[in-house]
């Protein structure tokens, strides 16, 4: 008789759940007080879920009865409350909603809210991600680009050259929930022909390759050249041998341009114009051997003496110690070489030593 009594109030005795923190489950709607919404989500007690986080979504409506998904809180609280979350509940379905999208290598949509270092800030499912500007499909970087070129205050600068609001098709490259790391890439969401074509071409260039290709963009660091359907860059570094300020004094866009393809690594080309001109210093202990007189005007001053060009891409030394007065830019000067060396790249040259000569002549 006691046996039967124990098996019947098991029965019919509600079963009491526990829960762990970060945990999803699904909570009905109880009641309502001031501060909170009470669900019911199996446990000993109410859930507590605060009416505050509601703010931000003025198209939910509280109803007695509604199942909602929340995410656990704290099982249990200082006060011994079990507190929820529709908010983290949301966003821990994006997660794994973009975590889906990532694993199955599907689109997703990211809209453009900013611009950080190197990328662009972006909203997808609620959920802020980056794409880095090197990821943007060809057209707009170079719509991003030429926008920053007419400078931060520019209105073209302030919308990103229209691209802040816009929603692009994305494919997401990084995830990481915990460290809220998420990376995309709109070249990657290409479509599959032209990403065949894209990947076709790039295995068709090699390095040491010199090819004809068509300058798109000007940057602050360099120039991007288009090689028939995928980038190349000319680093400032190898558009000549002499010091270059800007691009701008070299190339405008459409201009067509030879260039020679000196690295590549995935799809990153690196390529120079100045491989493809004589280098100044391979022969420069031929036209300036020991005790030829020069004459040329003062480049740049430094601690330790000043520097004289002595054409493109070639400059001399006049240390201080081989100076009579201190010398300034502009000025023009007789110098003798008292030093070359090609291997490393050194013409030392001496006023004194020709100011010598004509005292003592």
């Amino acid at each position: 008789m006691k046996k039967d009594l124990l098996e019947l109030m098991k029965k019919h005795s509600k079963e009491v759940k526990t829960f762990e923190q970060g945990e999803m489950v699904e909570g009905t709607i109880v009641g309502v007080d001031k501060k909170f919404i009470l669900l019911d989500i199996g446990a000993k007690q109410e859930g507590l879920l605060f009416k505050e986080e509601l703010k931000n979504s003025p198209d939910f409506n509280i109803e007695i009865g509604k199942v909602i998904p929340v995410l656990v809180l704290y099982p249990e609280d200082v006060k011994g409350n079990l507190i929820l979350s529709l908010k983290k509940a949301k966003s821990q379905h994006n997660w794994d909603s973009l975590q889906d999208a990532h694993d199955k290598s599907e689109l997703v949509k990211a809209t453009v809210i900013d611009y950080l270092k190197g990328g662009l800030f972006v909203d997808v499912l609620g959920q802020k991600g980056f794409i880095p500007i090197s990821h943007l499909n060809r057209h707009h970087f170079e719509q991003f680009n030429n926008a920053m070129m007419q400078g931060g205050e520019s209105d073209a600068a302030q919308t990103l050259g229209g691209l802040k609001g816009t929603e692009l098709n994305v494919k997401i490259i990084e995830i990481d929930a915990a460290k809220n790391r998420l990376v995309m890439s709109e070249k990657e969401a290409m479509p599959d022909d032209e990403l065949v074509q894209r990947d076709k071409r790039l295995g068709q260039i090699q390095k040491g390759d010199i090819l004809k290709g068509k300058v798109t963009i000007i940057l602050p660091y360099g120039v991007l050249v288009d090689l028939e359907g995928v980038d190349g860059l000319i680093h400032i570094s190898e558009i000549a041998w002499e010091k270059v300020e800007s691009a701008k004094d070299y190339f405008e866009p459409g201009q067509e341009v030879n260039v020679k393809v000196i690295g590549k690594d995935g799809d990153k080309i690196a390529l120079s114009v100045k491989e493809l001109k004589d280098n100044p210093w391979n022969s420069v202990e031929e036209k300036y051997p020991l005790g030829t007189k020069v004459t040329s005007k003062v480049t740049k001053v430094v601690p330790f003496g000043a520097f004289i060009e002595l054409e493109k891409g070639l400059d001399g030394l006049i240390h201080v110690s081989e100076m009579v007065k201190p010398l300034n830019v502009g000025d023009e000067v007789e110098a003798v070489v008292v030093n070359v060396d090609s291997k490393d790249r050194k013409l030392a040259l001496s006023v004194r030593k020709i100011e010598d000569t004509k005292i003592y002549r």
